[in-house]
């Protein structure tokens, strides 16, 4: 065997690795899926993008910017500010990775009062403490570090039996 055939190659075209972008899924109708890719444990984040929206047209026939946040009390995801722009509706949430592994958190968008929810499910993989520090995709940011149960710092001196 030739060197050549112990190497690995990709082609020029491959795109691996290439596309950094937060991934967005239709689903069935109302739903679709946000993939986030990997997040680390106890890390706060703004994540932002946009989906795709149509405007609301209103009985009178005004057509108004939608946009009405469903306010499902969750501290761990919620939608901190959001716009309209050419690609549709942009979100901004903060998002708190707060357990280790596959990490899905909703949250909801309506047209206006009385429509139906959108609801957008929030996935990403989650590395717990000494798996390493992911690369963020576009649109993903981290803001801070929350503090962890098991901190290795502690002034707790455990029980003590000679009371």
């Amino acid at each position: 065997m030739g060197e050549k055939e112990h190497h690995v190659h990709f082609g020029g075209g491959s795109g691996v690795g290439k596309d950094n972008n937060i991934m967005i899924y239709p689903q069935r109708h109302g739903h679709l899926d946000v993939h986030l890719g990997f997040l680390q444990l106890y890390h706060k984040y703004h994540v932002e993008f946009s989906v795709p929206w149509n405007l609301c047209i209103q009985d009178e026939g005004k057509t108004l910017a939608p946009a009405v946040i469903v306010d499902i009390p969750n501290t761990n995801c919620r939608v901190i500010d959001f716009a309209h722009d050419k690609d549709g509706l942009r979100l901004k949430v903060e998002l708190l990775a707060y357990k280790e592994k596959l990490l899905k958190e909703e949250i909801q968008v309506m047209c206006c009062k009385s429509g139906n929810p959108l609801k957008i499910l929030l996935n990403a993989r989650v590395l717990g403490k000494g798996k390493g520090t992911p690369l963020l995709r576009n649109g993903v940011r981290s803001i801070g570090i929350e503090g962890d149960d098991d901190d290795e710092v502690s002034d707790w001196t455990g029980f003590n039996s000679q009371d």
